[in-house]
């Protein structure tokens, strides 16, 4: 294998002086080492990437990297103390008591009452009619396990609240429940 180094022949094209003296300097690339802007582009890109990560995970998950999460729940709202409210949840329930305490992640409620559908075992309905179901107000507490009348619910599961007026059906029957069992 024999290896020349044979000359190219001119072209006719002028070449600048720097250019032959740049290129007699550093050998045959003229090119300048841009090794501290690739650095800085790979450390940016590298940034970039952990700010989208930290943000993946703030976001779609329960891990709070930059700080609260705003929370679009009752929590910003503020309720007053002698109202009745509403409190529609996720998974169907809807309580009806008055809101005591709120922030980022609880909603207390106090004095809760929520409706029971019931109907007759015994009703006899004719055929093609459906049966007449039963609506009746039922005063937390008074269940099996006993609880106390007050529940903390995650507002994560609370879709809406609603004042009640007090002239509205459901607080007129909380009304009357309380005028008939006052404790002696």
């Amino acid at each position: 294998m024999d290896i020349s180094t044979e000359q190219k022949p001119d072209l006719g094209l002028d070449v600048p002086e720097s250019y032959k003296e740049e290129k007699d300097k550093k050998g045959s690339c003229v090119c300048h080492s841009n090794k501290g802007a690739k650095a800085f582009i790979t450390l940016l890109i590298v940034i970039i990437l952990v700010l989208m990560a930290g943000f993946c995970v703030d976001r779609y998950t329960n891990i709070s990297l930059f700080g609260e999460k705003n929370s679009a729940t009752p929590s910003l709202a503020s309720y007053s103390a002698d109202s009745y409210y509403a409190v529609f949840l996720s998974n169907g329930q809807v309580y009806f008591g008055k809101i005591s305490k709120t922030d980022n992640k609880y909603t207390t409620i106090d004095d809760i009452y929520y409706i029971q559908v019931s109907q007759d075992l015994q009703q006899v309905t004719p055929p093609g009619t459906t049966p007449q179901q039963q609506l009746s107000l039922v005063k937390l507490g008074q269940e099996l396990h006993g609880p106390k009348d007050f529940m903390q619910v995650n507002n994560d599961h609370i879709i809406f609240t609603e004042e009640l007026k007090t002239d509205g059906k459901v607080v007129e029957a909380i009304t009357a429940y309380k005028a008939g069992n006052q404790p002696k």
